[in-house]
């Protein structure tokens, strides 16, 4: 049996069950009116750990590294998701995020700190 969930759609927040914004914003609501504020970015697929519910016992391939966005591009995609979705809150997920190559040298986290993220 397959349950299909209404996914996410971009709409006028005025045809939204949201709190009013400003007239020409966009922003992210299901089928319900539910209007999505959290933004979940993986910057990683890899893991050193093993937990039972996401990595089976003979574990999973990796994505090639150009697959992997760049941090520029991950930068540009919250961007425009806080911008003109009414993004409030990101959180970055992995994998393990830390596995990531470089973030700790990466400007990455520096530049998602200057983005201008609103409460709701």
């Amino acid at each position: 049996m397959t349950t299909l969930l209404p996914l996410p759609r971009l709409r006028s927040s005025a045809s939204a069950h949201a709190e009013p914004t400003e007239s020409d914003q966009l922003v992210l609501a299901d089928a319900y009116g539910r209007v999505a504020t959290d933004l979940r970015v993986s910057l990683t697929d890899r893991c050193n750990l093993r937990c039972a519910y996401c990595m089976p016992p003979e574990g999973l391939d990796w994505l090639p590294g150009a697959e992997v966005l760049t941090d520029d591009e991950i930068v540009r995609l919250i961007t425009i998701g806080v911008e003109r979705l009414g993004i409030t809150t990101v959180r970055l997920t992995g994998g393990e995020p830390l596995l990531r190559k470089n973030l700790s040298c990466s400007s990455l986290i520096s530049q998602l700190s200057r983005l201008r993220l609103t409460s709701p």
